[in-house]
C-alpha cells in the first residue's frame, strides 16, 4: 500500500493543454496596446480583455509584464534560420537588415525603453529571457563564425553573442540618433564590422 502511495505521489500531474491560440491572442493584444498607449500605462489586465482572456490566464503565461512585452516584441523562434548564407560580408550584411527591421518596429520601438528601465531591476531575467527566445541563434551563428575562422575568413575566437551585442546595439543607438539608415549606413556598418572580424 505504501509503495503504491509513493508511485501516485511521484507520478507527473495531467493537467490541460496550454491553449495556444490563447497565447498568440494576448501577444498579438500586447503588441497593439503597446502601439496605442505606449509600455507605461499597459497592464497585463488591459491585455486580457484585449485578447478576450482572463488575467490569471494571462499570468499563468507570462508571470511579469516584462515577461510578456519581451515575447510579444522580440517573436523569432528559437529554431528560425539567420540569413548566414554566402561570404561574410553578405552574412553580416543580412544581420544589420534583419536588426533594422526589428528595432525600427514601431511595437519593438515602444517598448525598448521600458524593458531597459525594467530589466536592471530582475538581476538575471534579460539573460534568461534572451538565453530562451535566442539560444538556437546564438549556436547558428557562433558555428558559422568558427567555420569562416577554420576556413581563414575571419579570426579565430569571435563570440557570437559579442558580434550580435555589436549589431544590435549598433543599431539601436543609429535609430535612438535618428540617423538615416539606408543602404549607405548599412555598407559602412557592414565594412567596420567585418574589418574588425579579420584581425
Amino acid at each position: 500500500m505504501e509503495s503504491t502511495k509513493k508511485q501516485r505521489s511521484t507520478r507527473p500531474r495531467q493537467g490541460r493543454p496550454r491553449d495556444s491560440r490563447i497565447d498568440d491572442a494576448v501577444l498579438r493584444a500586447t503588441v497593439e496596446l503597446l502601439d496605442e498607449i505606449g509600455y507605461a500605462r499597459l497592464t497585463i489586465p488591459l491585455v486580457a480583455a484585449r485578447a478576450g482572456a482572463t488575467p490569471p490566464a494571462v499570468y499563468r503565461r507570462f508571470p511579469t509584464k516584462v515577461e510578456l512585452v519581451y515575447e510579444a516584441v522580440f517573436p523569432t523562434p528559437p529554431e528560425a534560420d539567420l540569413p548566414l548564407t554566402g561570404d561574410v560580408d553578405t552574412a553580416i550584411r543580412g544581420l544589420l537588415v534583419a536588426s533594422i527591421e526589428l528595432f525600427a518596429s514601431p511595437a519593438v520601438h515602444t517598448a525598448m525603453s521600458g524593458l531597459m528601465a525594467e530589466l536592471p531591476a530582475e538581476p538575471g531575467l534579460s539573460a534568461r529571457l534572451l538565453g530562451r527566445l535566442q539560444g538556437s541563434t546564438y549556436v547558428q551563428l557562433q558555428r558559422f563564425l568558427d567555420e569562416a575562422a577554420a576556413a581563414g575568413r575571419t579570426a579565430p575566437g569571435v563570440d557570437a553573442r559579442l558580434l550580435l551585442d555589436t549589431i544590435g546595439g549598433t543599431v539601436m543607438m543609429a535609430l535612438a540618433n535618428e540617423r538615416t539608415l539606408d543602404s549607405n549606413w548599412v555598407d559602412q556598418a557592414t565594412s567596420l564590422i567585418v574589418t574588425g572580424l579579420a584581425r
